[in-house]
């Protein structure tokens, strides 16, 4: 007698051997050892059911249906609530699922749904499968297919009722996209499968085939089965559950029949992005290496898996290594420009005190000055050591910043020395975007040059661009005032002066006034690259008067004049890039508008590395513009990833990090996640109100995103009495005829409709719509929005 399988073995011992399964089984002959312990499996899954339940009742009837679960395969037409199932998207050893389409008439709604085989509802009893669907459809997580509802069929058939995700498998997806982008995504799916792991979930089953990515370029995890409750089962519930892994990604303690851990997950991780990146880096083989290792060796979790993936893409030192020689090579990836900045700090010193020792050997009181610099350099080439530093790499900025002091210590009696000394250092942290750092150095430097001497001009100028920097425009403007009226002032200077001077006031919203100062520069100007950066800050004038097509003319005409004179890496042309890129964003030119600021943000990133309150304030323009795009997923990681830099410079509230949180609210409300926007903009006010001084336009634009949320909840009364203030705001700062007005009473407009005041909606929708027709052009989508919302009034 032959037979095909273990279920044909089984459907015999029950017709032959009713009584006693087991010894029917050893009488039968030639049957393999495999063979007999899936059929034992099938025995002991059989006493556990002694009440005959839906699965024995297939072994014995349908013998066919059994194998492999075939009665799953054809259930199209068949309706699960109110949902009719239409096509099969896949099967496995867990089940299979459908697509299934609403039926009810009551929306129009796709949806998955996950159909568990009846045999593993055997195999793990109804009880434990059904429990572990509703551990599944509390996972909330961006990238976990979400469980909208978990059910039994009238036949006794667990299903889950999914979301439908509309994409491709993550190994079909990879094929097109760079390196950098797969890691990127494959960080999120880390974090994926950590957050299940936190809520007891263990996936079980991680391939390329369960992760699939939609039409945003978004991971999303799917096909978690059951196998929570697996690890916690009979040896035949491991087995079956063994049979429907795929070996290429099961880690060898599952495959091995070990009960399941979060490791395992970790495992099959590895070995995804093993198969899925095509890369020859030696540190992404030792992540891989490590997360495929003996579960006692590899990562304890995902997230640390992905913290090395971070680092990597981050040039810091992976966790997995930490010799001093590998972290000193990662420390100087990460900041060639801050080393080189270092670097040749050190080296003018150096050859400065060369030059004194030439000089002046014979002199002993110059003689003892050599012996000071000397071993000043000495000690600031320790200092930036791994070694001496406990392995830890000392950052440029702070190696600058801690022999200031070593510096004034060792050359009090050398104040010309000093002076240069502390000019070079207060240079190199402006470069690094230490503006208050810098600033204290330049004012410090102050002392040891006598008012009378031309250093002091200098001095001073470079003390108002810090103030700019750090938006204390006032002082800024007080400085270089102060210096216009100096008559000892060189022509260079007076330049400088009237440069600085006008920024500050553009900054300031006296507009005018900083008009005119930036025009009177640009008449002195005969430098092609001073040029280019007076007008840029001219064009950000223009911006500020609503002259945007004159502003968008200016900033091409500045961003000319660096292409023809420097490199195309240069950090002045990634700067005009990112500012051409934001107003091309005002005047509703998107797609340019991402081109040009995407390359710019990408030499930025190069020049600086991400952790530089520019590279924030570049990151921060470009999301506005992906924001409206609908592309809120890369904006929003845009914007956090700019208000961590931020976080991290800015030890206390600042007014860029308030920006950075209005930026946030108004992707949040163009998502129409009201409620997160409400807490965003209330968390900048907040901020903003802690700070001494804060840009006007910054709480109008903070007010005017709180008084559209209270339109969304129908707070229309509060709406309308914000908007009345924000108007009078608006125009005292700005003026009646500008385009901020413009905007701030097209905002309104829903309030007073809602509230039946409608000769007064219309009587303020004609003057946005003269304003905004004057800054932007009858034909700007401002103005046709307007049009269309009061067209049935």
């Amino acid at each position: 007698m032959t037979f095909k399988d273990a279920l044909s073995i089984f459907d015999h011992l029950l017709t032959h051997s009713p009584d006693d399964l087991t010894a029917g089984l050893e009488q039968l002959p030639d049957i393999s050892l495999e063979l007999k312990s899936e059929v034992s499996a099938l025995i002991t899954a059989h006493k556990k059911n002694a009440q005959q339940t839906l699965f024995s009742s297939i072994i014995a009837e349908q013998v066919d249906t059994l194998d492999s679960d075939k009665s799953l395969l054809s259930l199209n037409g068949e309706q699960i609530q109110h949902f009719k199932l239409t096509t099969l998207l896949g099967s496995g050893g867990m089940g299979v699922v459908y697509l299934a389409e609403r039926c009810d008439g009551q929306l129009e709604q796709h949806v998955a749904i996950k159909i568990i085989a009846p045999s593993i509802t055997l195999l793990t009893s109804k009880e434990l499968a059904f429990k572990e669907a509703q551990y599944l459809a509390r996972l909330n997580h961006p990238n976990i297919a979400k469980v909208y509802d978990v059910g039994t069929t009238e036949s006794g058939l667990i299903y889950l009722i999914m979301e439908y995700i509309e994409g491709e498998p993550l190994q079909k997806f990879c094929k097109n996209i760079p390196n950098k982008e797969l890691l990127s995504l494959f960080i999120k799916i880390c974090d994926a499968v950590n957050y299940s792991h936190q809520n007891r979930i263990i996936h079980g089953d991680l391939k390329p085939e369960n992760i699939l990515v939609d039409k945003l370029g978004e991971p999303k995890l799917v096909d978690f089965g059951v196998a929570h409750t697996l690890s916690e089962q009979s040896d035949a519930t491991y087995s079956a559950y063994i049979n429907g892994l795929s070996k290429d990604y099961a880690s060898p303690e599952q495959i091995a029949g070990e009960p399941l851990t979060t490791q395992s997950d970790v495992y099959s991780l590895g070995k995804i992005l093993e198969k899925t990146l095509k890369s020859n880096n030696d540190e992404i083989k030792a992540i891989i290496e490590h997360a495929c290792k003996k579960q006692s060796k590899r990562y304890s979790t995902s997230s640390l898996l992905a913290q090395d993936i971070k680092n990597y893409m981050g040039k810091l030192p992976l966790s997995i290594n930490q010799s001093l020689v590998y972290s000193g090579k990662k420390f100087i990836q990460r900041n060639p420009i801050s080393s080189l900045a270092t670097a040749i700090f050190i080296c003018v010193v150096l050859a400065f005190s060369t030059f004194l020792i030439y000089k002046n050997a014979q002199l002993s009181q110059e003689k003892q000055t050599t012996e000071h610099i000397a071993k000043f350099m000495i000690e600031t080439f320790a200092s930036g050591n791994p070694e001496v530093n406990s392995g830890q790499s000392i950052l440029a900025k702070d190696l600058l910043w801690r022999n200031v002091e070593t510096a004034e210590r060792k050359f009090s009696t050398a104040p010309h020395i000093l002076f240069e000394i502390k000019m070079t250092i207060a240079d190199s942290l402006y470069g690094l975007g230490e503006y208050e750092r810098a600033r204290d150095v330049y004012s410090s430097s102050l002392s040891l040059v006598s008012p009378q001497e031309q250093q002091v001009h200098l001095v001073k100028l470079k003390i108002a661009k810090c103030y700019t920097a750090l938006n204390d425009y006032k002082q800024a403007i007080d400085i270089t005032a102060q210096l216009l009226n100096d008559k000892t002032l060189l022509p260079n200077e007076r330049l400088t002066a009237l440069w600085f001077n006008g920024k500050a006031l553009d900054h300031n919203s006296q507009f005018e006034l900083a008009e005119k100062r930036l025009t009177e520069a640009l008449n002195l100007v005969k430098d092609p690259i001073l040029k280019a950066d007076i007008l840029l800050d001219l064009a950000h004038n223009q911006q500020n008067q609503s002259l945007y097509k004159e502003s968008v003319k200016t900033r091409k005409q500045s961003l000319e004049l660096l292409m023809q004179h420097l490199p195309k890496t240069h950090h002045k042309i990634a700067y005009s890039q990112i500012e051409l890129s934001a107003m091309l964003n005002n005047l509703t030119q998107y797609e340019e508008a991402i081109n040009i600021g995407e390359q710019g943000l990408t030499s930025s990133i190069k020049i600086y590395g991400e952790t530089h309150p520019y590279v924030a304030k570049s990151m921060q323009n470009i999301a506005i513009t992906y924001s409206e795009l609908k592309h809120f997923d890369k904006a929003r990681e845009l914007l956090k990833r700019s208000i961590s830099v931020q976080k991290d410079i800015y030890k206390e509230p600042n007014q860029d990090s308030v920006v950075g949180f209005i930026h946030i609210g108004n992707l949040e409300y163009k998502a129409k996640n009201y409620s997160e926007a409400e807490q965003y903009y209330k968390h900048a006010l907040l901020q903003a109100k802690s700070m001494d001084s804060i840009n006007p336009y910054l709480i109008i634009a903070i007010k005017n995103g709180l008084a559209r949320i209270y339109i969304e909840n129908k707070r229309f009364e509060l709406a309308r009495n914000q908007f009345d203030n924000l108007i009078t705001m608006t125009e005292e700062h700005f003026g009646a005829d500008h385009a901020r007005t413009g905007l701030i009473i097209r905002n309104a407009l829903p309030a007073y409709i809602a509230l039946n005041e409608v000769d007064i909606a219309k009587e303020k929708a004609k003057r946005a719509i003269q304003i905004l027709s004057k800054n932007y052009g009858e034909s700007h989508q401002y103005v046709q929005k307007i049009k269309t919302m009061i067209s049935d009034l």
